[in-house]
């Protein structure tokens, strides 16, 4: 019996239905279970069961998680938010493994370098990964600098999420702001200087790759690619596959450079001169995955058969190129009580046999 746990899954109801699925086409009994602190996440409609945790602010959040795994006893606990994976990494993973669950995460510094975009600047510069030349907006002589070599810059949250506080300014706009007495000028990008980070606005084509490892580490697996369209909330809204064998130096110095485990979703950007440059790591299932996985590629059924220390289906790296994918609004109902609260889901027959390639999202 193999019991998956899909943390913080909010409103991903296609990643539980793909790996309720990939147990099923694989022939292995077990199920999949939600965690959120919302009772109305839609992904927990979709799953076979829901437990609900404190908010991760919440100094019972740890405790309880604790409790919840122990009732449960899953084989594989997989997050979905940055926040949750901060305190997995700060030693919550490692009580969890102690357990016998299999936690593919980030520990300790890698996590620091990638959730810090100062400290993933200077890490990944360090090992020889192209990335945009950073600086903390209150770090006024290093801003100037960076101001001499570009004509406009963006300005991002520090420890963002989803794209949060990006701006984007020319260079002129952002000398004239610095010029200003501090306690006089407007606010920019709403959060403290020593909060913004200030880095070339690079010209090209924005891409997203998926690095994909064992469960418990080791040599890159797979590499999946796509070119981005569009952007809605942070998150890619439409894209199209394309080959990912020119990604695939840079995948394997980040997979060994931050020991990357499981899967972690890579924001470049292709200048036009051709070089690639690493603008955000996230250590978890990216927005851009579902547009591999509709073109093909099946990361699910592999975690799945890594975590069991099966052989993986051949294929399941592989998917069609040029496959052009657009996120869709859609709606899932509950089983609920009379003030609303959500009792479970309404429809676990209908959820295991929506077809495999199948994206609803909000």
């Amino acid at each position: 019996m193999m019991r998956i746990i899909i943390s913080s899954a909010g409103r991903r109801v296609y990643l539980v239905t793909w790996f309720r699925q990939a147990l099923v086409e694989a022939g292995i009994e077990g199920d999949v279970y939600v965690l959120d602190h919302d009772r109305r996440a839609p992904a927990a409609a979709a799953a076979d069961g829901f437990r609900q945790l404190p908010p991760y602010t919440s100094g019972e959040y740890a405790d309880q998680l604790l409790r919840t795994v122990d009732e449960l006893r899953p084989t594989l606990f997989i997050s979905l938010n940055d926040c949750e994976l901060t305190a997995l990494s700060q030693g919550l993973s490692t009580r969890l493994r102690e357990r016998g669950v299999v936690v593919p995460c980030l520990e300790g510094a890698s996590h620091r370098a990638v959730a810090d975009k100062l400290r993933m600047s200077r890490a990944l510069t360090r090992i020889g990964v192209p990335t945009p030349r950073t600086a903390l907006l209150s770090d006024t002589e290093a801003v100037h600098a960076l101001l001499e070599t570009t004509p406009a810059v963006i300005l991002k949250d520090r420890w963002g999420s989803g794209s949060s506080g990006l701006l984007r300014r020319t260079s002129e706009q952002l000398r004239r702001w610095l010029a200003t007495d501090s306690a006089t000028r407007s606010d920019l990008g709403g959060s403290p200087d020593d909060e913004l980070v200030v880095q070339p606005d690079v010209v090209g084509t924005e891409y997203g790759i998926d690095i994909v490892t064992p469960v418990r580490g080791g040599p890159v697996a797979g590499v999946l690619a796509r070119r981005k369209l569009s952007m809605r909330n942070g998150e890619t809204a439409a894209a199209v596959s394309v080959d990912s064998s020119p990604f695939a130096g840079l995948a394997a110095m980040l997979a060994d450079g931050l020991g990357i485990q499981g899967t972690a979703d890579v924001d470049l950007m292709l200048a036009d001169h051709g070089a690639a440059s690493v603008v955000d790591i996230n250590p978890r299932f990216g927005g851009g995955y579902p547009f591999s996985h509709v073109a093909g590629a099946d990361v699910p059924h592999f975690l799945v058969a890594s975590t069991l220390g099966l052989d993986p289906h051949p294929r399941w790296n592989t998917y069609r190129l040029g496959h052009l994918g657009a996120k869709h609004e859609g709606i899932i109902g509950f089983e609920s009580s009379p003030d609303g609260s959500a009792m479970g889901a309404s429809h676990q027959e209908g959820a295991a046999s929506w077809t495999a390639r199948a994206v609803q999202t909000t």
